[in-house]
């Protein structure tokens, strides 16, 4: 039951906690109070959108919060009025994409933050309905960026192009360097290379430095594309120094490397507006290569792109490529009439964690839906919590429940030997119930369900060695090795240039030697040989340190005490020092001395 007295109270508390002063009160700063306030006020009145925006204030941009700002968006301000605070005086961030982060204060951005957050879910009709709610007087530049990302999302290059249109007026930099990356993107597309290059030279001058990588990358492809290959070349090289992990190095190794062009019209043929794919003729995409696969969709070309990108994992990318040709002449060999025996689409993948398996399942999730295999690339993630039960009789149908709404896509299940536990008297009556019930559902929907496990690679081989049937049915695998100091190091400076920070070459160097005696210290355990960068969670370990340095950059700023004179480059970079503090508190923390 609402109780909106005491939400008031829990609502001014919050933000008394954010620093902020209410009718003569002392403020103060304590950040996780203010989350707990904000919180238990959005429970005992959820219709209170001030105390939404205050959890969204204290960083809590989920899907959740988002669509109860959107549903709330008529009382955003009511209690901060109350309050007798000016307006916008609480904001809190959100992303409308990964490149760039825009303030919430108010009904229509929270409406723009809520379709961002159904195209992102790939609600694509959805978010245009969303948008189409706010009244054109109202749209502002974020709605008209939002609805530029999602054209953007589904190859909609002359919508997006359309939605652009003012773009060359607003004010904020950082919204219009994004703008001139996507109408660059949707020029080059279409053969516009005049004026795509012009706009994606803009975002390579602008002030966001993973978008101007990426701007290098567009343009050198527009480059070939005209017959320049030395310039387009020299962009590459710009953009892979940048970010060795970018599509540039795979465009440097081959020439063939290539934009597909399309047009406006193939563009309005499309069956499904919303999809690249509905369309008779090649899919719209940024990059692809010369060879025509058949059946290959956006979907395909979109997770090559994303497995080019990710750092390391050489043997894994080897293992996915091999994994698509065989799925893929597999259906060219039935397509012409040959006998092409069943093959499982079952993977197991084996490693420590934190080295990108939850990443590399939706990439597979994607090409098989791009070769038609699986209806959608959806995938949903499960542990023995989800599937199994607590009382007799209870697991079949949890489990059950799990895979129905993984059904026409990929179940993922992670730490997959939980569901088999050790040590139990009499055996684990209630995990090989919840096994049984996934063998029979692979068995019954196997034209409708893809299912991956992941773990490490002792414990998988146990918990396939505990059933017959798990054998014979995850025959492939696809083994994770931990990362190396260096891969760790670039991962490093991969994140925080995705959160607009740069590590200095020496916080680099730095990160990579903290990381190289982990990385050595290897140990035998019960499950198996374990190195001390395993534990600490590979990449998971990594971004806690680069969130950790960024909270000492701060720190470091505030002290200067002018903060108007600090300069773009001052509030971005990360300094060595910056990065020894955040491994001392990360390591400390892990057991391990920094």
């Amino acid at each position: 039951m609402a109780d909106v007295r005491k939400a008031r109270q829990l609502f001014e508390l919050g933000v008394l906690s954010l620093g902020i002063a209410v009718e003569g009160q002392e403020p103060i700063n304590n950040p996780q109070q203010a989350a707990k306030a904000f919180t238990r006020a959005s429970e005992w009145d959820p219709t209170m959108g001030d105390a939404w925006l205050g959890r969204l204030a204290c960083g809590e941009d989920t899907d959740e919060v988002r669509l109860a700002l959107y549903r709330n968006r008529s009382t955003i301000g009511h209690e901060q009025r109350r309050l007798g605070l000016p307006q916008r005086t609480m904001a809190g961030r959100w992303q409308p994409d990964v490149f760039i982060t825009y303030p919430m204060t108010d009904a229509v951005e929270a409406t723009a933050a809520y379709a961002a957050s159904l195209a992102r879910g790939k609600d694509f009709a959805g978010a245009q309905e969303v948008l189409d709610e706010v009244p054109a007087a109202h749209r502002l530049p974020i709605v008209e960026y939002v609805q530029a990302v999602l054209f953007m999302m589904t190859r909609r290059w002359p919508d997006l192009l359309t939605a652009l249109h003012r773009s060359d007026r607003w004010n904020d930099s950082f919204l219009q360097s994004a703008a001139d990356f996507m109408a660059g993107s949707a020029c080059i597309q279409m053969s516009m290379f005049g004026e795509g290059t012009r706009r994606l030279q803009n975002a390579i001058d602008g002030p966001i430095p993973a978008l101007a990588t990426e701007a290098m990358f567009a343009h050198g492809m527009a480059l070939r594309e005209q017959g320049q290959e030395e310039k387009a070349r020299a962009l590459f090289e710009q953009a892979y120094a940048r970010n060795p992990d970018s599509a540039a190095g795979q465009a440097l190794k081959s020439p063939g490397f290539r934009l597909v062009l399309t047009s406006p019209d193939e563009i309005a043929e499309r069956r499904d507006p919303w999809d690249p794919a509905s369309v008779v003729g090649p899919a719209e995409s940024l990059v692809s290569n010369t060879v025509d696969t058949p059946g290959m969709s956006g979907l395909v070309t979109d997770a090559q792109r994303e497995l080019a990108d990710q750092i390391g994992l050489d043997s894994v990318k080897e293992q996915v490529a091999k994994l698509q040709s065989a799925a893929t002449l597999a259906k060219v060999r039935a397509d012409r009439g040959l006998n092409t025996s069943a093959r499982s689409l079952h993977l197991a993948f084996t490693g420590p964690p934190g080295t990108g398996k939850t990443t590399v399942a939706r990439i597979v999730a994607k090409i098989y839906c791009g070769l038609g295999f699986i209806k959608t690339d959806k995938v949903v993630e499960a542990t023995r919590r989800d599937m199994v039960g607590e009382h007799l009789g209870s697991t079949a149908p949890k489990t059950s429940a799990v895979i129905d709404s993984a059904m026409d896509g990929v179940l993922f299940i992670d730490e997959a030997y939980t569901l088999i536990q050790q040590g139990l008297s009499g055996g684990d009556a209630f995990g090989k119930e919840a096994v049984d019930t996934l063998l029979a559902r692979m068995e019954d929907d196997r034209d409708r369900l893809v299912v991956i496990i992941a773990g490490y690679h002792s414990e998988i081989e146990r918990f396939l060695g505990s059933n017959d049937g798990l054998a014979s049915r995850f025959a492939r695998r696809v083994q994770f090795e931990s990362y190396t100091p260096n891969e760790l190091a670039r991962i490093g400076d991969f994140i925080a240039r995705k959160r607009d920070s740069l590590l200095t070459p020496e916080a680099i160097a730095e990160l990579e030697q903290a990381c190289t005696p982990l990385y050595h210290d290897v140990r035998e355990s019960a499950s198996g040989i374990r190195r001390a960068s395993d534990v600490a969670g590979n990449g998971r370990f990594i971004r806690n340190i680069i969130e950790g340095a960024e909270e000492e950059r701060e720190y470091r700023l505030s002290a200067s005490g002018d903060l108007d004179s600090l300069s773009h480059d001052d509030l971005m970079r990360i300094e060595v020092a910056d990065i020894r503090t955040a491994l001392s508190g990360v390591l400390s923390g892990l057991g391990h001395r920094g």
